[in-house]
């Protein structure tokens, strides 16, 4: 255990030294507050040096039960001689254990969000490192091709007005891109950018604009084909590999409850408007952003103004 708790200790302090991992790592625990979303993944030197043995026995003995396992497999296999290699080694799983103190229920309501802005000062850091967010959806949620095709226009490929606009015409980031992350009850949308402290008022600034031009002035048809096209050939890429295959099968099975065809996918994509994207950034955008910033800021901070588009 001793040995364990060393390796995580060394990935902390390697997460400390990489900043757009610990910019992220910041706005999550300020925008789910007191709630396991919030919490960093690797746990903290005080959690971790808790942890004893038995905890661990107790919380495997109780989680790791047939009925909370799903098993997803891709490749030149036979199902039925799957299903039986599966029923052979598996067969002992699932002792009946007391499920240990402080282990996570089911919760009944989504998680709520906080948009308000933290910082911290790093002064070995020569760039300064953002995250500006909003509340998104969760995995299942019928408007996720939408959300999709406006992360893709707003900051999710090269192509994207963010980068473009802001990197490759003015050079005012070292990066800046934006993603989505889905759960099952929850999600955001973050745009991450790193730059100079001269520069990071007017990289807040741009970022702003680009998002209520997504929210007041519908996409034109040629960059909505545009998205589309990025967004399906990234899905047909993703599923070249028996390893991807075999990820799409579980994360469908876990969070939709069944298999959707590729075809009804690329479809789902397509059915997409110019509106349909424009009302999503209007339900997104609607309030100010969240914010985490790192570096070395000499007291800068942007306002709640400056973050409400």
């Amino acid at each position: 255990m001793a040995r364990e708790k060393k390796v995580i200790f060394e990935e902390m302090s390697m997460v400390e030294d990489t900043p757009d991992d610990l910019v992220m790592e910041i706005f999550s625990e300020a925008f789910w507050p007191d709630h396991p979303l919030g919490r960093p993944i690797l746990g903290t030197r005080k959690s971790v040096a808790r942890f004893r043995r038995e905890h661990l026995a107790a919380y495997f003995d109780a989680v790791y039960r047939p009925d909370n396992i799903l098993i997803a497999a891709a490749g030149h296999l036979e199902h039925e001689a799957l299903a039986a290699l599966v029923d052979r080694h598996f067969a002992g799983v699932g002792r009946r254990g007391r499920a240990p103190a402080g282990l996570p229920r089911t919760r009944a309501r989504p998680p709520a969000t906080a948009c308000r802005t933290v910082t911290r000062s790093k002064r070995e850091l020569e760039q300064v490192h953002l995250c500006l967010g909003a509340r998104a959806y969760p995995q299942a949620h019928p408007d996720r091709y939408a959300l999709y095709l406006l992360n893709t226009v707003l900051g999710g490929s090269m192509s994207s007005r963010l980068f473009q606009n802001v990197r490759e015409k003015r050079g005012l980031a070292y990066s800046i891109s934006s993603g989505v992350t889905a759960y099952s009850d929850s999600g955001s949308l973050t745009v991450y950018a790193a730059t100079r402290l001269e520069s990071a008022p007017e990289v807040v600034r741009l970022t702003l604009a680009e998002i209520r031009r997504l929210r007041d002035e519908p996409l034109s048809e040629e960059e909505l084909r545009r998205a589309k096209d990025h967004v399906t050939g990234g899905l047909l890429l993703s599923l070249e590999g028996s390893n991807a295959r075999m990820n799409h099968l579980a994360r469908q099975e876990l969070y939709l409850g069944r298999q959707l065809p590729t075809p009804e996918l690329i479809a789902a994509i397509e059915a997409v408007s110019a509106e349909d994207v424009r009302r999503v950034a209007r339900e997104l955008f609607g309030g100010r952003l969240a914010a985490a910033v790192l570096g070395n800021l000499d007291g800068w901070r942007p306002r709640a103004a400056e973050l409400t588009p």
